[in-house]
This record gives C-alpha cells, sequence and structure tokens, in this order.
C-alpha cells in the first residue's frame, strides 16, 4: 500500500473508496502497531492493493 500512496500518489481516501471501507480503516491498518481491524475489512483492503499493484506493476521501475 505505501507504493500506491507515495511512488503513485494514490490517495488512501482513494483506496478505501474502491475497497468500499472507511479511511480510517486504512489509518488503523497502517498505525504501528496496527490496531484491531475486522477481518472482512482487511480482505477488501488487501484484494483493492493487489489490483491496483497489478494494474500498475508496469509503471513502476525495477529495483
Amino acid at each position: 500500500m505505501e507504493v500506491l500512496v507515495s511512488y503513485h500518489g494514490i490517495s488512501k481516501l482513494t483506496i478505501a473508496k474502491m475497497a468500499d471501507v472507511e479511511e480510517q480503516d486504512i489509518d488503523r491498518l497502517l498505525a504501528n502497531p496496527p490496531e484491531k481491524v475486522e477481518i472482512e475489512v482487511k480482505y477488501k483492503i488487501a484484494v483493492t492493493v493487489m489490483e491496483l499493484r497489478f494494474w500498475l506493476k508496469d509503471c513502476e521501475l525495477p529495483v
């Protein structure tokens, strides 16, 4: 998710809307240490992040 936010400039709000979750759910998931987030919310976020990374992977520079 950090790549999507920092490299691609996709906001956490955009990811939240695409995943059909609240932005605060993403903030709680990214907190250090992570706060309690429902498993369904984690799943929705994970699926959305993986889909975005799949579509944008060709735009990323190799390491």
